[in-house]
């Protein structure tokens, strides 16, 4: 029943080819897990239209991934895309695995895990990457048990050790503090460890992500975002944000602005 949440993504060259990603044999190393996370993060968008608009039931075995984010060029949420990302990394030769997040920027609690992320070790060291927060999340591999920053696309990101079994991951805001985005634990998870989270995030009717409807993209020089009924676009330190009026428009910015079709389809 769980075999295909652990099977190779069916045709990598496939993947390259949607990230626009020019090459097609390299080592598994730092300079290329950067280059990877960061061409997944501008030509796959985090977006849960699946749970919020067309109540669709979400799948996390990598043949329905690759069906939605590859082969229909869809986007997803941090269980799908990070996810996917992590059965990439692997058939890439990075040595990788998923790990339970708990959100906490703009909390003074500690929440439920309800985030997924990924850690690669590579050459002795750890690091944590993201291709599916849809909020600030940094734009390569950062460092964990360092506190010295990592800067990507013009934004500072930092860990630091929350509690024995805990790391914070921060960034720098646009005020000029550290303000903390979440937390993971190194514990390493299996796939099939996500369905029972992601049903919750993806059905339950006080979820973000069935109430609102989200989809962000990182640009060259920016951003792009939907959130419910209002574009916003972040362009060379500018910010602009339109109303969406209707329907019919709000399908029209998704197509034009995210390459998605109404009802999930790309138009070839």
């Amino acid at each position: 029943m769980y075999e295909d949440y652990y099977t190779p993504v069916p045709d990598i060259q496939a993947v390259l080819s949607r990230i626009q990603f020019d090459e097609t044999a390299f080592p598994p190393d730092l300079a290329h897990l950067e280059k990877l996370i960061y061409a997944f993060q501008t030509h796959i968008p985090f977006e849960d239209l699946d749970s919020s608009w067309l109540n669709q039931p979400l799948r996390l075995d990598i043949p329905s991934l690759y069906e939605k984010l590859i082969a229909r060029k869809r986007g997803g949420f941090c269980f799908e895309l990070n996810g996917f990302f992590e059965r990439f990394l692997k058939d890439l030769g990075y040595e990788c695995y998923s790990v339970f997040c708990r959100i906490i920027r703009g909390r003074d609690f500690l929440p439920p895990c309800t985030h997924r992320g990924i850690i690669v070790n590579l050459n002795g060291s750890s690091y944590y990457c993201d291709v599916g927060f849809g909020g600030p999340q940094p734009a390569g591999p950062v460092l964990v048990g360092n506190s010295s920053a990592a800067q990507y696309a013009g934004d500072l990101f930092r860990t630091e050790p929350a509690d024995p079994d805990w790391w914070t991951l921060s960034y720098m805001n646009k005020s000029g503090w550290w303000e903390n985005i979440l937390q993971f634990t190194l514990q390493p998870q299996n796939p099939a460890e996500f369905i029972p989270v992601c049903f919750y995030c993806s059905t339950n009717p006080d979820s973000l992500f069935v109430k609102t409807r989200l989809v962000n993209l990182r640009t060259e020089s920016g951003s792009k975002s939907i959130t419910d009924n209002t574009f916003t676009e972040h362009c060379g330190g500018e910010v602009h944000s339109a109303v969406i009026s209707s329907e019919l428009e709000f399908r029209r910015i998704l197509q034009k602005e995210f390459d998605i079709t109404a009802g999930g389809r790309h138009n070839t």
